[in-house]
């Protein structure tokens, strides 16, 4: 166990998704607005099943400082993300009631940052897992990797799905743990800057809050560009990028996917935001489309982008 666990009375950001009698775990969410938790959609739809999606309804419940608080957490129109496009695999979750504590206070996260995690798997108040973030890998582009320590005793577990990733000594929420492999000794999560925030206000360290919902709008705005709706001018688009981006893309992926992918490589990893807008711009020819792109696009068009 962490020797920086959280007081056991006080009241900790970190939820449970349980059943109706709160007697089966499906994984755990995290507080990030005094109405709104964040947890992965496949939690979700291990409580519910394949239908879930915005709509749906789960049981919270908050055993670390408040036991005997739950809460229904119903997910809004604009607050799931299945697999189809970035970042892959979240859900917010409006609540029904009050919070037991403060939300929780975002940070970003670098590679490096020392880490801790709390899990449910057969403790109601929860097990600690300590790590370090390695990088971005995993099964979708923007996972970050966490190589969890060996000697804690513990690993990432079933349970842990969508458990906020801590900062190690100031506990702010780096992102919502989404995978593991090797045995639960590494693990993936999703940053919380590539969330959009479709909740309020809320407590926030982060450097660029909204970067996550920028990325996320101007893909959404590209879907209804002809140049990527057309096979063929779509091609011609990817002929014309960077090779950098070429060997990261592929022409014929999903149009939401493509479009997501390309963004966020685009800004997130080589700042070659703008010189795709202009490629774009080229072909679009003043489209009352790409307006709306270089509209959405704008918060992200800073520094090397613009």
């Amino acid at each position: 166990m962490s020797p920086l666990a959280t007081r056991p009375n006080t009241p900790d950001w970190q939820l449970r998704v349980t059943d109706r009698d709160g007697t089966a775990l499906h994984g755990a969410a995290v507080l990030v607005a005094p109405e709104y938790a964040v947890t992965c959609a496949h939690v979700v739809i291990e409580a519910l099943g394949p239908t879930a999606g915005p709509g749906s309804t789960v049981r919270l419940d908050a055993p670390r400082g408040l036991p005997g608080w739950e809460s229904a957490g119903t997910v809004p129109a604009d607050g799931w993300w299945w697999e189809g496009s970035a970042p892959w695999d979240v859900a917010v979750l409006r609540l029904d009631r009050a919070a037991p504590g403060p939300p929780a206070a975002v940070a970003r996260h670098r590679v490096g940052d020392r880490v801790r995690v709390l899990g449910f798997p057969n403790a109601e108040n929860g097990r600690w897992v300590t790590g370090r973030i390695t990088g971005d890998s995993g099964s979708r582009f923007g996972y970050t990797q966490i190589d969890v320590d060996s000697v804690t005793g513990f690993t990432v577990l079933p349970g842990f799905s969508g458990s906020g990733v801590r900062e190690e000594r100031d506990d702010g929420l780096l992102g919502v743990v989404c995978e593991a492999a090797a045995n639960g000794r590494a693990g993936w999560m999703i940053p919380m800057d590539g969330i959009p925030r479709v909740w309020g206000p809320g407590p926030d360290r982060s450097a660029a809050p909204d970067t996550g919902t920028a990325v996320a709008l101007t893909a959404r705005a590209m879907t209804d560009l002809r140049t990527l709706l057309s096979p063929d001018l779509r091609f011609d688009l990817y002929v014309a990028l960077d090779p950098r981006l070429r060997r990261r893309l592929r022409a014929d992926q999903d149009l939401t996917v493509f479009a997501s992918q390309l963004v966020s490589l685009a800004h997130g990893e080589y700042r070659l935001l703008g010189a795709v807008l202009d490629l774009l711009d080229e072909r679009e020819d003043g489209s009352a489309g790409m307006l709306r792109v270089r509209e959405a696009a704008a918060p992200l068009l800073t520094g090397h982008d613009g």
